[in-house]
């Protein structure tokens, strides 16, 4: 394995923005969790493709308590989630890496990253503002760094690219965004067409909003086609009461980065969560790939049974990506200081 240098050139700006970025937080009365990061199959995302087994001596069943398989999380999601009702949290937040088993090796995805996710007692239009103001906390630390203390950053010495920059983000149906496109209902939105829908709606961040529900009639029609490309998002979404056949969840796309956060307002009734977990592609999916996948939520579903939960939302922030918007940077691999991916690990 080649050795590859470290971007030490990275280390200020990263922690002067996770340092701005977890000051907002708690600026709004978020509380910090620790998470599992050796988890079962509920710290998973929707791609199960991407899952990183964990085991000890080849053995992946090594973990004895019930759940055969362990992986690297993806995600903390469901642990936070897990808190609104046990603990009577309104708002709180974990820091962490996601694994992620991406076979490109390019300049959009990495192997393992830092996220910031929330989960908040609160509504889908609660979520946007917190997406909105988060970021834009991000952009003004980074304006407010001295021209001359730019390059101690690594940062440009030209930041018009966040002068497009407004602290309310469009919000663009997925409906609006495909038509605008030319998709067809129920495709996903390439790299290259969310640059596209940045230039044409201001040149900075935007909220693409209400996807398809991945369990309604019309989509499980496009899954039982095997068609490729679709819009399939994380199982535990909120259907829009006004229109099921779209769920409450949203993604923020940004300047050079693209799409750098998930969000959703939540599922939160016991049955409506077990009920829509287990007629999920995702677990269709896992279950195809480990016999026992019903039983890495197991836990989950008996807290909700124990201590029932509340109308809730929350979203994950993919900071490299956002670091790449402030950075005007292209390439995911400089904005990290050990960028890791499918050639390169250290």
């Amino acid at each position: 394995m080649s050795f590859h240098e470290p971007k030490l050139t990275t280390i200020p700006f990263v922690d002067m923005m996770i340092n701005a970025g977890e000051r907002q937080l708690r600026s709004r009365d978020f509380l910090r969790v620790t998470v599992p990061r050796i988890v079962p199959a509920s710290g998973a995302c929707e791609s199960i493709d991407t899952l990183f087994e964990v085991g000890v001596g080849g053995d992946i069943n090594w973990f004895k308590n019930g759940a055969s398989r362990a992986y690297m999380a993806q995600t903390g999601q469901l642990y936070l989630e897990s808190l609104l009702g046990q603990g009577g949290f309104a708002k709180i937040y974990c820091v962490g890496p996601s694994g992620r088993a991406e076979p490109e090796v390019d300049t959009r995805h990495l192997t393992e990253f830092e996220m910031i996710e929330i989960e908040f007692r609160g509504g889908f239009e609660e979520l946007l503002s917190e997406i909105e103001s988060f970021i834009t906390s991000l952009v003004q630390a980074v304006k407010s760094v001295p021209e001359f203390e730019r390059s101690r950053y690594g940062l440009p010495q030209d930041l018009s690219h966040l002068e497009h920059h407004s602290s309310i983000f469009p919000k663009l149906e997925y409906n609006d965004a495909i038509n605008e496109l030319g998709l067809e209902w129920g495709d996903d939105i390439s790299s290259s067409q969310e640059k596209l829908l940045i230039t044409n709606h201001g040149g900075g961040p935007i909220l693409i909003v209400r996807f398809p529900n991945p369990e309604s009639e019309r989509m499980q029609k496009l899954f039982a086609q095997k068609k490729d490309n679709l819009a399939i998002k994380f199982f535990n979404m909120l259907p829009d009461e006004n229109d099921p056949e779209y769920v409450l969840s949203a993604d923020c796309i940004v300047p050079f980065g693209g799409e750098c956060v998930g969000s959703a307002a939540r599922i939160w009734k016991l049955e409506e969560f077990r009920d829509r977990l287990f007629n999920s592609l995702m677990f269709k999916n896992l279950k195809a790939k480990d016999p026992n996948a019903e039983a890495g939520f197991a836990w989950y579903l008996q807290m909700l049974k124990d201590f029932p939960s509340v109308p809730h939302a929350g979203c994950g922030f993919g900071m490299s990506r956002i670091f790449q918007y402030l950075m005007a940077e292209t390439d995911i691999t400089k904005v990290v200081t050990f960028p890791s991916n499918r050639e390169r690990m250290y």
